[in-house]
């Protein structure tokens, strides 16, 4: 491609700009992607993820390069000041409903190795490291994407502000290489401490991660000094234990920018969004953005949509992004004031920790039927013998899960059930009854069919609402 006539441009090489740069890649997209920084960041920083990212990142073809990388997470647990525990405040371990386990930890220069690896496989994706963008209105592109962080200067020189959630505070972070075998819990570890909250992270092998709130009264220089940091380690660690490979202070914010498109420029990630770490859903967030992103831009492109389909961009994901920021706040505060909430349980039928999506869905405006704006449940399949991921038999793109034969109306493949081998029983639990279900690019349920003679108003429904003429 010529970089200098690219359909989408994307600053900032991190997780989401990746994850971006792969999906736009995948979809034959001309995109250039700007990144000031000729290596990755060399440290961890993100590392926790989720079932739903590890389906995008199966989605373009690196979920088993990067499951080899990731590790389960096995659960969060809150406790006193002396480590006794007072809750479990939420179950990771269930039922893998969209085909990957609830939740998982990660080396993040690992996740950036493996994603940018990923990018390489595209002829139609220029990489420029080394680049400063100074001005993304400059940038020759048709659209930009500015993934360029919570500092993003493309942000600020769109005279883009954040608007402020309300909660600020500052926390030090400490990561630590193990060098040798130490009895650590193998579960996040929150600690209701009055005089020092702190949270335990037991990242992928020998990575461990504390974070401590830092009082008023103290400095930077003070809390991030090393002989600080042994003794708040002191509980958990001795220094002979393992290599202190960061200890800096953060400010842990709540802000969401206060638009996510000015004319061509797009925000994602923490140039649109940032939130306290505590329910791991920072990195996660961009991540399904780039997702949500997307197959929108592919449908400008590539499909004929109206550009005014990329407004449902920041229609559906700013809700999602806030609430995820109200949770990660409520978990935060119980450090704080231990509530006691009910413990969750192994739900089979719950789709998820997190609300469903709003916007472009059947019956959007209108009580939505369920489980429509939620992730489609990814059961196993058999073909021919061999035993799939329903996502890698349907491809990229929407997918329509019908219970015998259908047609897709020009926008979906079809996977008829009855052809499909379901040797657990999530496919019949996917269509519930239903004749079909019809599935987003993003993998959320847009709608579903009642009744074969539904099937065709169903497609007609989706291509009217993404801006499409009638089949």
């Amino acid at each position: 491609m010529n970089p200098d006539h690219a359909e989408v441009a994307v600053i900032g090489y991190g997780p989401v700009g990746a994850t971006l740069a792969n999906l736009l890649g995948q979809a034959g997209i001309n995109t250039c992607v700007y990144e000031r920084s000729r290596d990755p960041y060399p440290l961890p920083r993100a590392c926790h993820l989720d079932g739903e990212i590890m389906r995008i990142f199966q989605g373009v073809g690196l979920g088993d390069v990067i499951n080899e990388l990731v590790e389960p997470s096995r659960g969060m647990l809150f406790v006193d000041g002396e480590g006794q525990p007072l809750f479990d405040y939420e179950d990771f371990v269930r039922d893998p409903i969209l085909g990957w386990g609830e939740d998982y930890v990660f080396i993040q220069p690992e996740l950036d190795a493996a994603l940018r690896a990923g990018v390489d496989r595209f002829d139609c994706v220029d990489v420029r490291l080394g680049s400063e963008v100074p001005d993304w209105r400059e940038v020759p592109a048709r659209w930009v994407v500015a993934c360029d962080g919570a500092a993003s200067a493309s942000r600020r020189m769109a005279g883009i502000d954040f608007v402020d959630l309300g909660y600020d505070q500052r926390w030090l972070v400490v990561d630590v290489m193990l060098s040798r075998p130490v009895a650590l819990p193998d579960i996040i570890h929150q600690v209701c401490d009055p005089q020092r909250p702190a949270t335990f992270v037991p990242s992928a092998r020998n990575h461990r991660r504390w974070e401590f709130r830092i009082d008023e009264g103290e400095s930077d220089e003070q809390a991030s000094d090393p002989e600080n940091v042994w003794r708040l380690l002191s509980p958990w660690l001795r220094p002979g234990d393992g290599e202190l490979v960061r200890a800096a202070v953060y400010d842990f914010h709540a802000t969401v920018a206060a638009t996510w498109r000015r004319g061509r420029l797009l925000l994602a990630g923490d140039a649109a969004h940032q939130m306290p770490p505590f329910m791991g859903q920072g990195m996660c967030s961009g991540i399904r953005d780039a997702a949500n992103l997307a197959w929108k831009l592919r449908a400008v492109l590539r499909d004929g949509a109206p550009e005014a389909l990329l407004d449902s961009y920041e229609a559906e994901r700013r809700p999602h992004v806030e609430r995820c920021i109200e949770l990660s706040i409520e978990a935060g505060r119980l450090l704080d004031e231990p509530a006691f909430p009910e413990p969750d349980t192994d739900d089979g039928e719950r789709w998820s920790r997190l609300p469903p999506l709003t916007g472009l869905f059947q019956g959007a405006g209108e009580p939505a039927p369920f489980p429509a704006g939620h992730q489609a449940r990814q059961p196993t399949v058999e073909v021919d013998g061999r035993r799939r991921l329903l996502d890698d038999v349907a491809g990229p793109g929407w997918y329509l899960v019908s219970d015998g034969p259908a047609d897709g109306g020009g926008l979906a493949r079809v996977l008829d059930a009855t052809t499909l081998g379901d040797p657990d029983g999530w496919l019949g639990r996917l269509l519930g009854g239903r004749a079909a279900v019809l599935i987003r690019p993003d993998r959320y349920v847009y709608g579903t069919a009642a009744t074969a003679g539904d099937v065709g108003e169903l497609l007609d429904d989706a291509r009217r609402r993404i801006g499409l003429p009638p089949a």
